[in-house]
């Protein structure tokens, strides 16, 4: 049975991306789940909270069985569609979204959801996959054959942990996520050397 925080988090993320991109593929999907994740780390939640986990592929990017699952559920329902590889949202998809977003268990979601979205107003989504996919934890991983990104298991949490220590202290607590993502985003771009 398909997890049912991955699919609002799949309704959501291609409704949200929808005004930017026709359509959003799988991986992409992943990638902003994954992001979405890490913020929910970022406001003091656990792991566990997220619902579902992250996988490294043989490819070395993060992937969720739990969101290409419900994703083709929700084809399957006709909630989303397949526009060529990517999908998205129909009529009876936003409705069911409309529905999931009164959900009490659902709330603290949207904010770690809606500004990895955001972040796409300031970055590509090439830029995001890439430097997301470069970072410590999703490298670590690689290292020690340790596949699951969002595990407790997961020695190199503490070192996003750290990460999000830094721009906490650089830029406070915030209520709206989206400062802290572009700043995180900002802050690994300046360790891998790109700005």
């Amino acid at each position: 049975m398909p997890n049912s925080s991955a699919i609002f988090d799949s309704l959501y993320i291609v409704s949200q991306t929808s005004s930017q991109y026709p359509g959003i593929s799988l991986p992409e999907l992943n990638f902003l789940g994954y992001f979405s994740c890490l913020l929910s780390l970022y406001k003091g939640n656990i792991v566990a909270d997220w619902g579902y986990s992250f996988m490294k592929s043989e490819q070395g990017v993060p992937v969720s069985a739990a969101l290409a699952e419900s994703s083709s559920m929700l084809v399957e329902a006709g909630e989303l569609k397949n526009v060529g590889v990517c999908y998205s949202i129909t009529p009876a998809g936003e409705s069911r979204l409309q529905f999931l977003r009164t959900m009490e268990y659902i709330r603290f979601r949207v904010e770690c959801l809606q500004a990895a979205c955001d972040c796409l107003l300031t970055n590509s989504i090439v830029d995001i996959l890439s430097l997301i996919s470069r970072d410590s934890v999703i490298n670590d991983a690689h290292l020690h054959t340790l596949k699951c990104l969002n595990c407790e298991e997961n020695s190199s949490l503490s070192i996003l942990y750290q990460q999000f220590g830094l721009v906490r202290k650089a830029i406070g607590i915030r209520r709206n996520l989206f400062i802290p993502a572009t700043s995180w985003l900002l802050y690994l771009r300046q360790k891998q050397g790109e700005v």
